[in-house]
């Protein structure tokens, strides 16, 4: 029994040396990119089941790289073109890689001739604060990156800064268990593989993420409490004002990257016109008082994102004020369908026009 006990621990033991030394050689411990405790999701191979909203039995895939971008650009980020970069609107974790807007978008270019690799470094629930985290924190990990354009998909979630969204836009947890679990994510081969294999048998559900079945369980209802646009600009000046800031900032930071940036402003899906009626698109127990806050709110968000495109010479396409959309173009209130994501593809490519080189 004693010689038995030996012989386990010395195979035990071996194990762990070997296990030792694949994590020093392979992890990034000791070589590789340091990032630390970064908020970014990196290896990832997720399956989400995605019927209760998009389609009927359907499950999508889900994938970030080693970088932590979305797409394929051949392995080496040289090659990447556009780098799109926004929240979850850009992200679309619940749309297959090969339905996102950012895909699309290389798809439509390719068709036009144009041979460029789009690529999506979107984190869900990053405003502009954490766009620009990104320019100091995370692409500079990322060897050989450097895009001709950022592609900002800003807005929606600037409309909410200082919300729950705050350790995306720093990109940092502030809780420190969550800081030693992403540190070890950062770093650990081993532990990034075991999420690769757990990720390709358990598709996660989705029900009720992303308000995901306010289209199905929603009714569209006329306007009938108006807000005038200068009461809610008042309202919203300070707020305004540090976007307008923080646009200047992100712009400043995308030029130092050697990039050209393009801004793109956002549409909402809860509200439509329908002959001439704004509706919007409320859910039960909302009340009687239908009002056009959230639109004319989003609406201000755009207006300064074009008139610091203006100030400063940047490109910029009017996505929210040109593009119109259908009613099952979104699943949510801001979140499109593949359906919206392909219209989005295809504006863009149109738009993009001399930007490209």
């Amino acid at each position: 029994m004693k010689r038995f006990g030996r012989i386990i621990g010395i195979n035990a033991g071996l194990i762990v040396i070997v296990l030792v030394a694949a994590e020093l050689i392979f992890g990034n411990w000791i070589f590789g990119p340091s990032y630390s405790i970064l908020n970014v999701p990196r290896n990832e191979t997720r399956y989400f089941d995605v019927s209760e909203f998009i389609s009927p039995g359907k499950v999508i895939t889900y994938t970030r790289d080693e970088h932590g971008l979305r797409g394929d650009y051949g392995g080496n980020p040289a090659n990447i073109g556009i780098l799109a970069i926004g929240g979850s609107t850009t992200n679309e974790r619940f749309l297959d890689d090969t339905e996102t807007w950012v895909q699309q978008l290389q798809k439509a270019l390719k068709a036009a001739g144009r041979n460029v690799s789009v690529v999506n470094a979107a984190v869900d629930g990053q405003s502009t604060v954490g766009h620009i985290a990104a320019f100091d924190l995370w692409f500079p990990n990322i060897p050989r990156l450097r895009p001709d354009i950022v592609l900002a998909y800003v807005g929606i979630n600037d409309v909410a800064v200082g919300d729950s969204r705050e350790q995306y836009d720093t990109m940092q947890s502030p809780e420190h268990s969550r800081q030693l679990r992403q540190y070890i994510m950062n770093h650990s081969v081993l532990y990034n593989q075991f999420r690769r294999i757990r990720g390709m048998f358990v598709a996660q559900r989705t029900r009720l993420m992303h308000g995901a079945n306010s289209y199905r369980t929603g009714t569209w209802k006329p306007v009938n409490d108006w807000v005038g646009e200068e009461k809610v600009k008042e309202e919203l000046g300070p707020a305004l004002t540090e976007y307008r800031k923080r646009l200047r900032t992100l712009a400043s930071r995308i030029r130092r990257f050697g990039a050209q940036p393009v801004y793109v402003t956002q549409p909402r899906g809860d509200y439509r016109y329908d002959d001439g009626e704004l509706n919007a698109l409320v859910q039960k127990g909302a009340g009687e008082k239908i009002s056009n806050r959230g639109l004319l709110t989003m609406q201000l968000f755009n207006d300064v994102t074009l008139a610091v495109c203006g100030e400063l010479s940047l490109r910029c396409i009017d996505l929210a004020g040109e593009l119109e959309f259908g009613p099952r173009d979104f699943y949510d209130s801001v979140h499109t369908m593949p359906s919206g994501s392909r219209k989005i593809a295809r504006f863009l490519a149109r738009n993009l026009g001399n930007s490209l080189k």
